[in-house]
């Protein structure tokens, strides 16, 4: 409601004084209140929105760490075993050395493959203890046994067009251009809904001396020159809203189809390469023709450094195909 008061004094002062007092309650048309509602209502869950965001992307943060920490386990597991195949080479030369049976050449050879191989497992072992520290500042705790060692087995969806139109809208970004398309609707009907009048209704009372007038006010409102670019500014807003949430909505499908795309062949590569470790490592063989004598020192090192950077490429495919899930199915979180 709007209330005036005025007062005013007579000239000469034998006229007296005046009082005059207003009460009025404006009315839109019902059309005007639908379109504040619904607007009211889309920007409260535009708030909402926001908070999803944030928490998609803290959620997608501590997946990534997650794999990341199983990656830098695995390859210090796989550096623990070089580190052990050093230690074995080690007491086998230093035996060899004092029998005479092998050079100084050799024997520091081994010896810097030992401290090669400890300075390699310390290194991925660091890596896990910050990754583990990043986990638990996320969390916001002090401590947090992480406990997987391994990756599950990737699930990748069967149909991916079927797939994604199950998903698509639980994008954050997408659901957020959603409602600012939306809102920017709402805006559009209501610029267009203010150029209907208004009516407004009230009491009216004027007091002059030795007499009073009171009754009830009728009033209409024409926004003629009010808005004359309103409407104009919320259609071109409109469009722009729209043609952002169309780009981004295909720049969205094609980026998801193309990891799709990836994954799979990650996927395939990464069974491949593992069935392969599993059927030709001859790590056990080599130990005993190395012992046996029938294959030199260099043969020897240049099979398990080949054997080392097969396993960390394994585990490197592995990593890799984590990442993309996490980033594939983020939009699920």
């Amino acid at each position: 409601p709007e209330v005036d008061v005025a007062l005013f004094r007579g000239d000469p002062a034998e006229q007296g004084t005046r009082w005059d007092l207003r009460v009025t309650q404006s009315f839109e048309m019902p059309s005007v209140y639908v379109r504040r509602a619904r607007l009211r209502d889309l920007r409260e869950h535009a708030a909402e929105l926001d908070y999803e965001t944030l928490r998609n992307a803290m959620l997608h943060e501590a997946q990534l760490i997650c794999a990341e920490l199983v990656y830098a386990r695995g390859v210090g597991r796989v550096y623990g075993k070089f580190t052990v195949t050093a230690q074995k080479l080690s007491r086998l030369y230093e035996k060899r050395m004092k029998e005479g049976d092998c050079s100084i050449l050799d024997y520091n050879r081994v010896k810097m493959e030992m401290a090669e191989a400890e300075n390699l497992a310390t290194q991925a072992d660091l890596r896990a203890g910050h990754l583990q520290r990043e986990l638990c500042a996320l969390m916001g705790v002090d401590f947090y046994d992480f406990l997987i060692e391994d990756y599950d087995t990737v699930m990748l969806p069967l149909v991916f067009d079927d797939w994604y139109d199950t998903v698509e809208m639980r994008n954050p970004q997408l659901r957020t251009l959603q409602n600012m398309l939306d809102t920017r609707q709402q805006e559009l009907q209501l610029s267009r809904s203010l150029w209907l009048p208004s009516m407004s209704v009230g009491y009216a009372s004027e007091t002059v001396t030795g007499a009073a007038f009171r009754g009830v006010t009728l009033g209409m409102r024409l926004p003629v020159w009010s808005q004359p670019r309103s409407v104009k500014q919320a259609k071109v807003s409109h469009t722009a809203s729209r043609k952002d949430f169309e780009a981004t909505r295909g720049n969205t499908y094609n980026e998801t189809q193309c990891l799709m795309h990836h994954l799979l062949a990650l996927q395939n590569n990464l069974k491949n390469m593992r069935m392969a470790f599993a059927a030709y490592n001859s790590r056990d063989l080599l130990d005993q023709a190395l012992e046996a004598g029938e294959i030199t020192l260099e043969q020897y090192l240049q099979q398990v450094n080949y054997y080392l950077q097969q396993e960390i490429a394994i585990w490197d495919i592995a990593y890799e195909l984590e990442k993309g899930c996490i980033d594939l199915y983020a939009i699920t979180l």
